[in-house]
Order: structure tokens, then C-alpha cells, then sequence
């Protein structure tokens, strides 16, 4: 007679929940971070924090003193466009980063869940016969 699977929902709930409360701290953590980026020969630099807010724009004096106004403002576009590009590179790797170490935490404790192939297929109608 063929063994029935274990199914522990509430092991699996806590890993759940677990995941959850690891990528919310992750998130936080990332709002922190900050690019900053330099254009134009670092004549302009802009600086966002990882919920992609402006917090600082440098000019530098010369350029003011050039009175090219819409060289300027091209300058600010262009850094605060690579300051959000560098933002997302760091944000998408902490998520990577954080989705893999909770991966791995998980499958730690995976001969907790069961024969979850088995349990999941005999439910979809397939699995061991």
C-alpha cells in the first residue's frame, strides 16, 4: 500500500509568512540605498534614493556661469535618468539577492513539507501510482 503523503499547511504558512517579513525588510532596506550619477564631464550630478527620489542636484559654477540654460536642464534630465538606471540595478540585485536566501532558507526546511511532487500531483489528478 502506498504511503500517503505529510502535508503540514502550517509549516508551510510560517515559511510563507517568514518570506514575507524577509522581502518587506529587504524592501525597507533598499529605500535606503542611493545612486548617484555625473554627466557632462561631472559638471551635473544628480543623487535618488531606492523609492526614486530626487534628494540632491549638484551644478557646477562654471556651467551656471555659461548662462546655457537648456544645456543645463539637458544635463540634470540626463543625470537624474542615470541615477534612477543605477537605482533599479541596485534594487533589482537586493531583490535577487534576498529571493535567493529566502529560496534557500526554505528548501532548508522542505523535508518538513513532505512529498509535495507526489501531494501536488495527486491532487492535479497525476503523481506516483
Amino acid at each position: 500500500m502506498a504511503q500517503t503523503p505529510t502535508f503540514n499547511l502550517g509549516e508551510i504558512l510560517k515559511q510563507v509568512q517568514a518570506f514575507q517579513q524577509n522581502m518587506d525588510a529587504q524592501n525597507e532596506k533598499l529605500k535606503q540605498e542611493t545612486a548617484t550619477a555625473k554627466v557632462g564631464g561631472g559638471m551635473v550630478s544628480a543623487t535618488v534614493n531606492g523609492e526614486k527620489q530626487v534628494i540632491e542636484v549638484k551644478i557646477s559654477k562654471d556651467l551656471v556661469d555659461e548662462g546655457d540654460v537648456s544645456a543645463i536642464e539637458d544635463l540634470v534630465v540626463s543625470a537624474v535618468n542615470a541615477a534612477n538606471a543605477e537605482i533599479d540595478k541596485k534594487i533589482n540585485a537586493g531583490m535577487s539577492a534576498a529571493m535567493a536566501g529566502n529560496l534557500l532558507n526554505s528548501l532548508g526546511g522542505i523535508d518538513k513539507l513532505g512529498d509535495m511532487a507526489n501531494l501536488l500531483g495527486g491532487l492535479l489528478g497525476g503523481g506516483k501510482k
